[in-house]
């Protein structure tokens, strides 16, 4: 079996040590009000104000943050200068953060014939343990799990005895933007995923593992057991042969490094096994894998919604294969339940006009109506599980992400996709149920990352990102102001253009330097502070850090 693209080569990486992933006293963590109102953080960590202003030794930075960003960095693709912001501070509402209001997640395991009943575990677990379980289930010898960050989660499996022959189907779901924040949010509107909870295998302490949480970062971490450092894609931007590309650019998976479970599966059983997902973005290929981009691979079915002035679905059909029976058959109907709803139909949802076949219906819990029609038709077509040949499929709901960065995560148009997501779990595994029967598959549910509150409710400082680049350059492109030193700017990570560092005399030492003391005044635009002119002085960022610097930080940190 060969396992060489036929335009790249994929390597593996060494295994690294794995850390317990727990905050450590004194860390910022995050606390969800009893009265469910909004998010707040807390600092567990020195008092004053003094601490918020002079920067910190990296040393003492908690470990755990640390090693995920560590985890997410690919030298050359990822920046050359990493920050970390200092709590309650934020990107607005971007939600790529090593805290964990985005790194915390569900991950559920139901099977009746597989997995344990009721099972509860609070050990630290990531994304990256995902496939090395699916592959246990499937009693693949030939995955390389040596090789992979991750561990197989065997205790929340029946005994070998008690399966018998690996499970027919492994159906993924992921809630995008679907953390334990969220559903601590709107505690009472996923009551099917509590049953299942309940009924199968809960882990309660589950990160996305890396920084930055992000779609193709983490989707692809659950595609191949093992993070960015390995995997290679780091970020929806990265640099490649010093040029910034997207992550998928093209639905094209030539900058994925590794293979994922379902390709090493598809192609250790010679193309059998029916290997797909259905999701909005190419951003959700990492979960996939390459399709025919490996040599003797066949094209997966990779569903990928493309709304504009109307509906179609799309695919990258040089690597992967789009059935030819979705249609829109459904989203007008979905579209008008959604309307009616509060009693009239004047094409509003909570205010927000209902267009069906313009992009923003998927903002609406009328997509996930629409989507799980879809999704049946899918299971039922490409005869999932059907045969003893056990299939793999992913299916990624983006509503509650997509609405969360539109409105918020406190607001209810969060609330009602959250509500119309689990409804469709629960009509998923009717459906299963009915066609591949309920002892013959095992399903699993995750998240990508949390989601971030608005800063208001925080009491944090929303850094404004374009601000602090105009300031950056402003500080340092003195030869050729023109052109600009930052060829990306992510918040969380600066690619500095090397000729411009040189034109100029300085160094990423230098920028890191400066941005370590970059304070609230300096990001306010025209000086306007509002509610935040008492805490000037105060740095936004816990840490700022070159690559070099953060490997340094990990080796005189004290996990104790």
């Amino acid at each position: 079996m060969s396992l060489t693209p036929s335009r790249h080569t994929l390597h593996f990486g060494r295994r690294r040590r794995r850390h317990p992933l727990r905050i450590v006293a004194g860390v910022l963590v995050v606390a969800l009000l009893a009265a469910g109102g909004f998010i707040l953080f807390r600092d567990d960590g020195p008092k004053g104000q003094e601490t918020r202003i002079d920067p910190v030794d990296p040393c003492t930075v908690p470990r755990d943050v640390l090693e995920k960003v560590w985890r997410g960095y690919v030298p050359g693709r990822s920046g050359d200068v990493l920050a970390i912001e200092q709590l309650p501070n934020q990107f607005g509402t971007r939600h790529s953060t090593p805290w964990p209001y985005t790194q915390d997640i569900p991950l559920v395991f139901w099977g009746p014939g597989y997995i344990k009943k009721g099972f509860v575990s609070d050990d630290p677990v990531t994304l990256a343990d995902v496939s090395p379980t699916f592959a246990d289930l499937l009693q693949f010898d030939e995955y390389p799990v040596e090789k992979r960050d991750g561990i197989a989660l065997s205790d929340a499996l029946l005994e070998p005895e008690k399966r018998g022959t690996p499970p027919k189907l492994i159906f993924t779901v992921v809630w995008d933007g679907g953390g334990i924040n969220v559903l601590r949010q709107w505690p009472d509107d996923w009551p099917f995923l509590k049953k299942l909870m309940k009924e199968g295998a809960n882990f309660t302490d589950a990160t996305v593992g890396s920084s930055p949480s992000i779609t193709p970062a983490t989707h692809s971490t659950l595609g191949t057991g093992t993070f960015p450092d390995k995997h290679g894609l780091t970020d929806i931007k990265m640099r490649i042969k010093g040029k910034i590309v997207d992550a998928f650019a093209g639905s094209n998976p030539s900058h994925f490094k590794l293979p994922t479970l379902g390709d090493l599966w598809d192609l250790a059983n010679d193309n059998v096994p029916v290997v797909g997902m259905m999701a909005r973005d190419s951003w959700h290929l990492g979960m996939l894998g390459h399709g025919a981009f490996l040599e003797d691979a066949d094209k997966d079915v990779a569903v990928m919604d493309q709304l504009s002035k109307g509906l179609d679905f799309r695919t990258n059909p040089e690597f992967y294969r789009l059935p030819n029976y979705l249609s829109q058959d459904g989203l007008q109907e979905a579209a008008d339940a959604l309307d009616q709803k509060d009693g009239e139909a004047d094409g509003q949802w909570l205010g927000n006009q209902i267009i069906p076949l313009d992009g923003r219906i998927r903002y609406s819990p009328a997509w996930n109506v629409y989507q799980m029609e879809q999704l049946e038709l899918l299971i039922e077509n490409e005869e999932l599980g059907v045969d003893d040949v056990p299939d793999l499929f992913y299916v990624n709901y983006k509503s509650t992400d997509l609405a969360g960065h539109e409105w918020n995560m406190l607001e209810a148009e969060v609330r009602q996709d959250l509500a119309a997501q689990d409804l469709a779990l629960k009509q998923l595994v009717k459906v299963l149920n009915r066609e591949v029967g309920r002892n013959n598959y095992v399903l699993s549910l995750t998240a990508d990352h949390g989601m971030t509150p608005l800063p208001e409710s925080t009491g944090g400082w929303s850094i404004d990102q374009s601000e602090l680049a105009k300031d950056l350059e402003a500080r340092f492109d003195k030869e050729t102001p023109d052109v600009p030193i930052v060829m990306s700017n992510r918040g969380y990570q600066y690619m500095l253009s090397k000729k411009e560092l040189k034109r100029n005399g300085i160094t990423v030492e230098d920028v890191v330097e400066w941005m370590k003391s970059y304070s609230i005044g300096d990001n306010a635009k025209n000086d306007d502070l509002g509610d935040f002119a008492d805490k000037a002085d105060e740095r936004i960022f816990l840490t700022v850090l070159t690559p070099r610097q953060l490997e340094a930080s990990l080796s005189c940190n004290d996990e104790s």
